[in-house]
């Protein structure tokens, strides 16, 4: 493939590969932090009002003799609990979505005659794949890695021989 087309193919394959990772953020948002866990606690400085609204109070040792602070107030451990669920949820929704678009993205570049267009398409759907499984990788457990990093082999190495001849 001449320059050109090596770098259209590039760019349509990370184009392709950002519009649907970010089309997926703007049809399911990715929760947030502070709905979870409000940053506002940490500027409360008093172990009343800290225990009244809701949050932990963690006391310091300080030896100092006139000490500014004697603690301060964190978030309880159950909101960033809750936080990781729901985003583990989301990411894997983002898995999913990326799976079924990459791998369909594979076959539309195998299937394409274009050299440029069909290469970049066939390699954004190998980056979106790498992208949701990425997103993904924490979560899954290690039975699920294995079977998801076997599967990818098979396809790259199917795609090898269909595409290179």
């Amino acid at each position: 493939m001449e320059k050109k087309k090596v770098l259209l193919a590039i760019a349509i394959a990370l184009i392709f590969a950002l519009f649907v990772g970010y089309g997926i953020e703007v049809f399911h948002d990715a929760p947030k932090m502070n709905d979870y866990c409000p940053e506002n606690v940490y500027e409360i400085d008093n172990e009343e009002e800290c225990i009244n609204s809701g949050a932990r109070w963690q006391s310091h040792d300080n030896n100092e003799a006139k000490p500014v602070v004697k603690g301060n107030c964190q978030n309880k451990q159950e909101c960033y609990t809750n936080y990781e669920l729901i985003f583990a949820g989301h990411d894997k929704i983002v898995f999913i979505v990326s799976i079924i678009v990459g791998i369909l993205a594979i076959v539309t570049g195998i299937i394409l005659k274009k050299d440029a267009v069909s290469v970049g398409i066939l390699s954004g759907g190998i980056l979106l794949i790498l992208y949701g499984t990425l997103r993904y990788w924490r979560h899954a457990n290690e039975t699920l890695k294995f079977v998801l990093l076997g599967i990818v082999l098979a396809l790259l190495i199917w795609i090898s021989y269909k595409k290179l001849k």
